[in-house]
């Protein structure tokens, strides 16, 4: 015979399984670097230029930590953002070889990278470690 709080925990297990897991891009300690669509719900933080595609950095739990209002893709993902932050490509490249984050941290090793954040236009093209 099943008691109550039996069955309340298989409900309990039967339901966190049914959660969906956290957006995570990245391994721990490395940020993302990709690019998001306003039409995503965000709303971009530079105060001029904004695009409804713009540059962001993302901490590895899907935050941002910046974001760039030029208008950004796949090409053109470097360059001041806000915060402090920016990210320096390897010379006639959109490949990013260093970041730096508004708290002063420098990031570089940066590898290509297929996550994304939601199924909104949201992806991560490169995560970089800190340095």
């Amino acid at each position: 015979m099943i008691n109550n709080l039996a069955i309340r925990m298989i409900a309990l297990a039967v339901g966190l399984g049914a959660l969906p897991s956290a957006l995570s891009v990245c391994p721990d300690g490395r940020i993302g670097i990709g690019y998001a669509s306003s039409s995503a719900g965000l709303v971009c933080t530079v105060a001029a230029g904004c695009s409804s595609t713009y540059g962001v950095i993302r901490a590895n739990n899907c935050g941002i930590i910046a974001s760039r209002g030029a208008a950004v893709d796949k090409d053109n993902i470097c360059g001041i953002y806000d915060n402090g932050a920016s990210v320096q490509c390897i010379a006639g490249t959109a490949t990013p070889n260093t970041a730096q984050t508004g708290d002063g941290s420098d990031w570089g090793s940066c590898v290509s990278s297929e996550d994304a954040c939601s199924d909104k236009g949201e992806e991560v093209l490169f995560c970089c470690a800190r340095n």
